[in-house]
């Protein structure tokens, strides 16, 4: 009957409503729930129409620091044109990463052709971690500032045409673990520290580097690998190195090194692989001991002024070397 349509009407017209208001219900809870504050302190806020916002806030320092840095290099145009605004972060611009958070952790300049100077203003990234501009035209010095970034644990500057001295400062960033400055025009003598307790790779290979090298250079540290190869570095080996007890590669050849080989060398570098001081001005016997390095594979010590010959020892041992 027409009583009955109409109830079947007014039924149908209630459940499309209490649909209506579970469906406003549910985008609200939604809504708030989405709202609510990260562990990071961002929020996320979403759009039932276009997705999830993006929360990362604005890092004006960072942006502003990043800018600078870009207006001091050449060659940037078309490959750092979005480096605008004050959310480096987000999207992050190009060879900008970010970890956890909207703090610039790594800028990765490499092989990009850039010329010009390394600004001072990378220093203010105060949350950088890794800074690579290996492999590119940048002249000038290195900045003292980048002492001040106390995260900071990879810079790699090698590969440039960067010029004047090492910073003392630069010891002063605290959680270095790689330093790689080789293949500079790098002057001056090495500074002698103290390094961080974290440094374990330290390549100032291939510069203009003269003085000597620092007895404490690598007290206190993790250093693993030193690389001084081909620069002016005169007076002795210090008897130091062998404090240095985690060195596996030593590559000193190529300076106006004198003196002896230390037999420190031998009786305490038990991680040591390679050793190069080969091209110096050495004298004296070649330590008998450095036979006793039980990971040794690569001994070099030609060009030198050694008197005497190869100690027995090592003749005996399965070891490439080249002492004449």
């Amino acid at each position: 009957s027409g009583t009955q349509v109409a109830r079947r009407a007014r039924g149908t017209r209630g459940s499309g409503m209490r649909l209506a208001r579970a469906a406003r219900l549910a985008l609200l809870v939604t809504c708030l729930v989405s709202s609510l504050p990260r562990a990071d302190g961002a929020v996320d806020l979403y759009d039932q129409y276009t997705g999830p916002y993006d929360h990362t806030p604005p890092n004006a320092r960072d942006a502003r620091a990043l800018r600078t840095v870009r207006a001091a290099l050449v060659g940037t145009a078309g490959v750092l044109d979005r480096w605008e605004g004050d959310y480096p972060c987000a999207h992050p611009w190009e060879f900008v990463r970010c970890v956890g958070g909207n703090e610039v952790t790594h800028l990765e300049l490499s092989r990009l052709n850039f010329a010009g100077v390394l600004d001072p203003a990378v220093g203010d990234i105060a949350s950088l971690e890794v800074l690579d501009v290996s492999s590119n035209f940048i002249t000038g010095e290195l900045p003292a500032s980048l002492g001040n970034l106390t995260r900071l644990r990879v810079l790699n500057a090698a590969n440039n045409r960067l010029e004047g001295a090492i910073p003392s400062e630069l010891a002063n960033a605290r959680s270095l673990t790689s330093v790689s400055l080789a293949r500079n025009r790098l002057t001056g003598s090495i500074p002698g520290g103290p390094w961080p307790s974290t440094l374990a790779a330290l390549d100032l290979s291939d510069n203009r580097l003269a003085g000597e090298i620092p007895r404490g250079l690598g007290n206190g540290t993790s250093i693993a690998s030193l690389l001084l190869q081909n620069n002016a570095l005169t007076g002795w080996i210090p008897v130091e190195v062998g404090d240095w007890r985690d060195l596996w590669q030593l590559k000193m050849q190529g300076n106006a090194l004198v003196g002896f080989v230390p037999s420190e060398i031998g009786s305490f570098l038990k991680q040591l692989t390679l050793l190069d001081l080969s091209r110096n001005l050495l004298t004296g016997a070649i330590p008998e001991n450095l036979a006793d390095l039980p990971k040794l594979k690569e001994l070099y010590l030609h060009n030198n002024q050694f008197i005497g010959g190869t100690p027995a020892k090592l003749v005996a041992r399965n070891v490439t070397v080249f002492v004449r």
